[in-house]
């Protein structure tokens, strides 16, 4: 199957979840994420903030936040297709940005993606050898090759799991992939 046949077909099921079951989807993620080790001793977390259909990132900046993390979050440059991430206080800084994603205003303060000690990465497919697929733009396999130490977690469904995920020389595998039913961590770094 091909990147763009497997994109839509793991698309198509991730939408399909009415929103109410995706919540609670969501929250088991987090419960995992936030019993993870690495996730557990950072002080700080870079963060995608999810869209609409995307595992629920909101519970855990909030959580990450109250617990005296720092949080990052990006912003898109569609102009040059990369991200730059923001330090964020609250989810109340963010408005709407590309593709229709919550990000940090203009002024917000710039942070190195290496600062952060874990990425919390989206994912549309993935594989239990830590390839995961996005959405086919590259914008956090760009960066993520400059994360420096921080601990690569892509957040998915197991129902977005595929027995084999198709990969270039651009893509960069996850370190670990946090579900609703289990963590799997994979070598690397």
């Amino acid at each position: 199957m091909s990147k763009s046949e497997l994109r839509l077909k793991a698309l198509g099921s991730r939408r399909s979840l009415p929103p109410e079951k995706l919540e609670g989807l969501s929250r088991a993620v987090q419960k995992r994420l936030e019993r993870l080790p690495r996730y557990m001793e950072a002080k700080v977390v870079a963060s995608y903030v999810a869209k609409s259909d995307e595992v629920r990132t909101q519970g855990i900046i909030e959580s990450a936040l109250a617990s005296g993390k720092r949080v990052i979050v990006p912003r898109t440059d569609t102009a040059t297709q990369r991200l730059s991430f923001a330090q964020i206080q609250s989810l109340s800084e963010l408005s709407l940005g590309a593709f229709g994603i919550l990000e940090p205003a203009p002024g917000a303060k710039p942070t190195a993606l290496s600062e952060a000690d874990v990425v919390l990465v989206p994912v549309v497919a993935w594989d239990e050898r830590g390839h995961r697929l996005g959405y086919g733009k590259g914008y956090f396999d760009r960066e993520l090759k400059s994360r420096g130490k921080a601990m690569s977690i892509g957040l998915a469904l197991e129902s977005q799991r595929f027995e084999s995920v198709p990969q270039s020389a651009e893509d960069v595998p996850l370190e670990a992939i946090v579900t609703e039913g289990r963590t799997l961590t994979f070598g690397g770094r």
